[in-house]
């Protein structure tokens, strides 16, 4: 599938927050390797997410190609990748072809909101402190139903931002559109951990699309 950019179809605002010392932090730092579950859908060879040419850096399986090509509903708690989990609510993982899953760039994607507003969470991946590292992912927006506006937050490493979709006009993912977002972040610790939260209404049904996640240096 082609990028289709129709107007100011992207809103970012940036809020960042640093933990005060001492105390919590916005994301939830867990140890890699930490995800013990077995429930993602695993299959091999072809029958796979397709891989992103680009690669996804040091983010584990951020375009989910460790995962079967297939269409699932999960919910918190349920791993639905080897390096991703349910964090909040319900999710709809879904594949990278079809008629109703046109993908993100061929790749496999996440709509943020199931049956009720979701969020996923990595595994920890390696950083070094001090570092300043970039994120980077396929944005869009589910148009199957409200709210209009999907807003989405991002946390990593106790820092975090929003970032909103608007589908007004058709402008969804259905349609083709889609755009990267980026977001620069400084390490604060030797392993991180990335977590997407919808921010939509608790009982949204179609929320924001994210997909060919990487983190790469800055």
């Amino acid at each position: 599938m082609s990028s289709v950019f129709r107007g100011p179809a992207i809103v970012l605002v940036a809020v960042f927050a640093l933990a005060a010392c001492g105390g919590a932090g916005i994301g939830t730092t867990v140890p890699q390797g930490a995800m013990s579950q077995s429930r993602a859908h695993k299959a091999s060879g072809s029958y796979n997410c397709p891989s992103n040419p680009k690669g996804t850096g040091i983010l584990p399986d951020g375009d989910f190609s460790q995962v079967a090509d297939e269409s699932y509903g999960y919910k918190k708690d349920q791993i639905f990748a080897p390096s991703w989990e349910v964090s909040k609510g319900t999710i709809d993982f879904y594949a990278s072809t079809g008629p109703s899953n046109p993908g993100l760039d061929g790749l496999c994607w996440v709509d943020m909101d199931g049956y009720t507003a979701g969020g996923i969470r990595s595994s920890g991946f390696s950083t070094k402190p001090g570092q300043m590292y970039m994120l980077s992912f396929l944005f869009s927006g589910n148009g199957g139903s409200g709210p209009t506006i999907k807003t989405l937050k991002v946390s990593i490493d106790h820092q975090f931002t929003q970032f909103t979709w608007n589908i007004s006009g058709g402008n969804d993912l259905g349609n083709g559109d889609y755009t990267i977002a980026t977001w620069k972040f400084r390490s604060t610790g030797k392993f991180a951990v990335l977590t997407f939260t919808s921010l939509d209404p608790r009982k949204s049904l179609s929320g924001a699309a994210v997909g060919g996640i990487a983190v790469t240096k800055s």
